[in-house]
């Protein structure tokens, strides 16, 4: 498992936000925790076009 730095993890609330699977999952408790409040829909966009926002995606899309 690849370990995510501090300064990525704007890009891992995005992945949250796109991928998590309903209020009660891991993904959405972990996203509560990163407490990404203020992101413009510009700057969300930005991090999904990023690297670690991509391997996120090809590696946990479906488990979050």
């Amino acid at each position: 498992m690849k370990k995510i730095a501090k300064e990525n993890y704007w890009e891992l609330a995005v992945f949250l936000m796109d991928y998590h699977s309903g209020q009660w999952s891991r993904g959405y408790r972990l996203l509560c925790r990163l407490n990404p409040e203020g992101f413009s829909s510009a700057l969300c966009e930005e991090l999904r076009e990023s690297e670690t926002y991509q391997w996120l995606v090809e590696n946990y899309a479906n488990r979050v």
